[in-house]
């Protein structure tokens, strides 16, 4: 049963990290074929569903698209140094207090209240207890451009003590 979960996780892990490749390379294609500005608008900034589609005019008169993850405990804003052009900047990593209800799939079926500590773009780490009350750390992905219905849930692998299993979490 050990090896069964063992080889769950390394599956669940590969499948998370194949999904981000590919969701970049869908953002990417989105940038090239966003629309053009309408004559005299300067930028257009769209932020929807944890995603950030900023379209600028060049000083050239070139139009440059980006398209940009925004992790919920991140941030974006509008930096304008001077005599530049002005660029957005996503706060895509960095220490959090998240809180959450999981579900940990071991030896046996458990719940757990955990709480991410850091993250980086849609990935964390945490810690947890358990309803036996033994503790356990946690790295997990958000769901949230996998499914577009779970905002908050997230799915990864938990360890303790000579214990790993998978773990679902929703945040609050």
């Amino acid at each position: 049963m050990k090896r069964l979960i063992n080889i769950l996780a390394l599956l669940l892990v590969a499948g998370l990290l194949f999904s981000n490749w590919h969701k970049g390379s869908q953002i990417d294609k989105l940038a090239v074929k966003s629309g053009a500005l309408a004559d005299g608008q300067a930028a257009r900034v769209v932020l929807k569903d944890n995603k950030l589609t900023a379209t600028v005019r060049q000083a050239d008169g070139s139009i440059k698209t980006e398209v940009k993850y925004v992790p919920p405990e991140g941030k974006a804003e509008v930096v304008q140094p001077e005599g530049g052009a002005a660029e957005i900047a996503v706060k895509r990593a960095g220490l959090t207090f998240r809180p959450a209800v999981q579900g940990l799939v071991g030896k046996e079926l458990k719940a757990g209240l955990g709480v991410r500590l850091a993250y980086f773009d849609r990935y964390g780490a945490g810690v947890g207890l358990d309803t036996d009350l033994d503790g356990y750390l946690f790295v997990d992905r958000r769901l949230d451009d996998l499914t577009g219905l779970l905002k908050n849930t997230s799915a990864g692998v938990y360890g303790a003590r000579g214990k790993v299993g998978l773990m679902i979490g929703v945040y609050f």
